[in-house]
């Protein structure tokens, strides 16, 4: 970075910003000169950050770029000379640096209109949560706060301010069933660690109900939302995940479930072996690695397919990833992690797909403006209200 100011920048932009240097780069964007630089550095975070270039956009950008230099005036010394004997091995290096230039000189030279913003920006979700506790008493789980919390017996559950464990004293068994609630709000995720030593992930706007203390025959939680699993092995006891109709029964595995919408469950298995049985009729499917089971709730019917688990579990490390995926389905996403409304000034638009890669820790103009680059589709942000058109 040339400065202190650019590495503030790209910290803000890259979500590792303090409040403070937050505050400080707002204030000093406010400045119409810096404005228009805040723009032109953020253009070259979005090109790094952004979806990969595909094959076919390397090809015609790289043309572009070649057409570019061909009408610039060429001095010999810097003239690029092209042999047979290495230009097979040079393109490799030579033609991803040709289109990061290119793309870089495209992004300033053009007045960006994809998104229409105001001045606030709104900002991702946090580490956020609510535990309500047997008995119904609810704790608030705000980030970077230390947790240490004495229930019933010797139980106790602590926590760093971005997840929360159980723990058990010496000899501590289910006298009684006594069920915890873990709750993340719209623009909140959290992770909890069982008793059992099973880790969950739980993502924005998601339920997870489970035992203080787990029973000697079975390991039942319960979910609402999504939720990324790592079960510990204890094939003694099968552990089950009941969400909206089906039972996800687990030995020890890696898998996520996915249940937002009230007509499907999706279950993605990273590894390990997982069974999905519909509650009501009792037929099980099983899943290998890199199965995806659908279990659609109008037909009471559960479809398998390969997926790459990498696109459904991403957003635990801290990514959106986005495959062919519809606008109308992107925009929920944001939604729920942005805690956005969506408006659609043209219904056309929710078909239209995206694909690439994008942190979630970043302001969701950045979001929008990745999307608007390579998808047919116009965004107007207004306060928290996006409105969608073409």
């Amino acid at each position: 970075m040339a400065n202190e100011m650019d590495e503030l920048i790209w910290r803000v932009l890259d979500g590792k910003a303090s409040p403070g240097e937050i505050r400080r780069v707002a204030e000093w964007v406010k400045e119409s000169g810096n404005r228009a630089y805040f723009r032109q550095l953020r253009k070259v975070w979005n090109l790094v950050n952004g979806p990969s270039v595909t094959p076919e956009r390397k090809r015609v950008e790289l043309e572009r770029f070649r057409n570019f230099m061909r009408q610039q005036p060429v001095r010999k010394e810097r003239r690029l000379v092209w042999k047979e004997g290495w230009y097979k091995y040079a393109a490799v290096i030579v033609i991803p640096v040709l289109i990061a230039v290119y793309l870089s000189w495209y992004e300033f030279a053009r007045e960006d209109t994809r998104v229409l913003l105001n001045e606030e920006p709104v900002y991702p979700g946090t580490r956020q949560a609510i535990l309500t506790i047997a008995g119904g008493d609810t704790i608030a789980l705000p980030p970077n706060r230390d947790v240490d919390i004495q229930l019933a017996g010797q139980v106790r559950v602590v926590g760093s301010g971005e997840s929360i464990a159980y723990e058990l004293g010496e000899g501590e068994c289910a006298s009684e069933e006594r069920y915890n609630t873990l709750t993340t709000p719209v623009g909140g995720e959290y992770q909890v660690v069982l008793s059992d030593g099973s880790r969950v992930w739980l993502n924005a706007l998601t339920r997870l109900r489970y035992p203080e203390i787990f029973k000697e025959d079975c390991r039942e939680v319960h979910l609402s939302g999504e939720a990324y699993f790592e079960v510990a092995h204890d094939p003694e006891r099968p552990f089950v995940v009941v969400a909206n109709g089906v039972e996800v029964t687990v030995y020890g595995t890696r898998f996520n479930v996915n249940n937002y919408g009230t007509d499907v469950v999706r279950t993605v298995l990273v590894d390990g072996k997982v069974g999905i049985r519909v509650m009501e009729s009792g037929k099980e499917v099983v899943l290998s690695p890199n199965d995806m089971a659908e279990f659609f709730e109008v037909s009471r019917s559960v479809k398998v397919r390969k997926v790459d688990p990498y696109v459904y579990t991403a957003w635990k490390e801290g990514k959106f990833v986005f495959e062919d995926e519809p606008i109308e389905e992107i925009m929920k996403r944001l939604s729920n992690w942005y805690g956005i409304k969506v408006l659609y000034a043209d219904e056309r638009v929710k078909k239209q797909t995206f694909t690439g890669v994008i942190t979630r820790y970043t302001e969701v103009s950045n979001v929008l403006h990745l999307i608007g680059e390579t998808a047919v589709v116009r965004f107007q942000l207004n306060g928290n209200v996006v409105t969608v058109g073409t």
